[in-house]
């Protein structure tokens, strides 16, 4: 039970800390392994490694609505949450997305013991398939752009490919350089290229507009049953495939979606879901899909068994510990005035990517920013922005580039 918690105490500090990924936490920790075994056995460290992966997905909702400072799994959520901020609904946005990555984890138990009889038998043509499936999200991502109530609208959907091929550009160049932003453990590429697409523009538009926080109402609602199922599937499938990340996961899961509501919803599902699904891949197949399933390899390979009843529990939990999150920052963010504060974000991320990433890191940002900020002013959803991670990925896997 100690190592539960211990695993959800480091997974809510890496959920909390902005623009921190749980793969990140997860290398810290092989990192330092040898030290930490002096004090847990390899099944506790497995076990605080897989509970704090889990915690993550539910803690790091919070940076992204109240800082906008992005990971690469909340990247989607970092606008739908700062309007819902500024609506005065931040804790609704909160709760929406703690109980839908709890709903998510709980259906996908059944998905996870299907997969570990399912996924032996295809897993040989999977790689096969990774291309087309990219494609096809591509696509549908593009296509699902319209003015309003004209879904046949040709302007927004060419804007929409200009945005997704300028960030899968960005994505393309920032991902094949970037051994020059690896100057500590805790560094990735991703930090500045996300933190551009997504974050600044917020930031820079709060400033701008001289936006105002206002009290955020005591109010909550169940998460859509759509949202929650499109991000269970979407999870739930992209784990299945190499290479593929769990931010991919969110945006094919959000791609339909048109309330902010339901984008949370669906993004913080596809989030925990996936977070969950590449364990059973893992038991399945013995592939390896994220760092805290090659963490756990390295230490002691968890059971289905721990991984069903630490998880649920670990869910409960975290569940709890999001939402009283929640409400501590919506009392406080308001207090605050809000340009200061988005200003002082947009210092300290740009310090904090400098620190982590150096002047590659900078560059990335820097050149990551306009794109991001073009969503706005074209009028089309930052999920275009997404192929920063998609573009890369096609041209990896059809032997494009190396």
């Amino acid at each position: 039970m100690i190592e539960i918690l211990i695993g959800v105490f480091i997974g809510a500090i890496s959920g909390l800390t902005p623009g921190i990924h749980s793969n990140t936490l997860s290398a810290l920790i092989i990192v330092y392994s040898e030290y930490l075994l002096s004090f847990f056995t390899p099944e506790q460290l497995s076990i605080i490694i897989f509970s704090a992966a889990i915690t993550h997905t539910f803690l790091d909702i919070i940076p992204s609505t109240f800082t906008g400072i992005p990971d690469e799994d909340t990247a989607i959520a970092v606008l739908p949450a700062h309007d819902m901020v500024l609506d005065g609904e931040g804790l609704k946005a909160i709760s929406l997305s703690a109980l839908s990555s709890l709903l998510s984890f709980l259906i996908s138990v059944p998905f996870f013991l299907a997969y570990l009889h399912i996924l032996i038998h295809v897993d040989s043509i999977v790689p096969k398939l990774t291309v087309y499936f990219l494609i096809f999200i591509s696509i549908y991502i593009i296509l699902r752009e319209k003015e309003a109530f004209d879904y046949f609208s040709i302007r927004k959907k060419f804007y929409a490919f200009l945005v997704f091929a300028g960030s899968g550009f960005a994505g393309f160049v920032a991902l094949k350089y970037s051994a020059l932003a690896e100057i500590s453990p805790a560094s990735s590429v991703l930090l500045p290229l996300l933190s551009g697409l997504f974050a600044s523009p917020a930031l820079i538009w709060s400033i701008a507009e001289k936006s105002r926080v206002p009290e955020q109402k005591k109010c909550s609602e169940l998460p859509s049953i759509r949202g929650i199922i499109s991000g269970t599937v979407s999870g739930s499938i992209v784990s299945v495939f190499p290479g593929i990340s769990s931010g991919v996961a969110t945006a094919l899961a959000s791609a339909g979606m048109r309330k902010n509501e339901d984008y949370i919803a669906s993004l913080s599902a596809a989030n925990t879901s996936n977070a969950l699904m590449v364990f059973a891949v893992f038991m399945a197949t013995g592939k390896i899909r994220s760092g805290a399933v090659d963490a756990v390899s390295k230490v002691f390979p968890v059971s289905l068994e721990t991984v069903v009843f630490v998880g649920i529990l670990t869910a409960f939990i975290a569940t709890q510990l999001t939402l009283f999150s929640g409400i501590i920052a919506s009392k406080i963010i308001p207090k605050l005035n809000f340009t200061i504060l988005s200003s002082l974000i947009l210092i300290f991320l740009t310090t904090f990517i400098y620190i982590l990433t150096g002047w590659f890191g900078l560059a990335v940002f820097a050149a990551a920013t306009p794109i991001g900020l073009s969503t706005l002013f074209l009028k089309v959803r930052r999920i275009n922005c997404m192929g920063c991670l998609i573009i890369p990925v096609i041209l990896i896997h059809s032997n494009l580039i190396y």
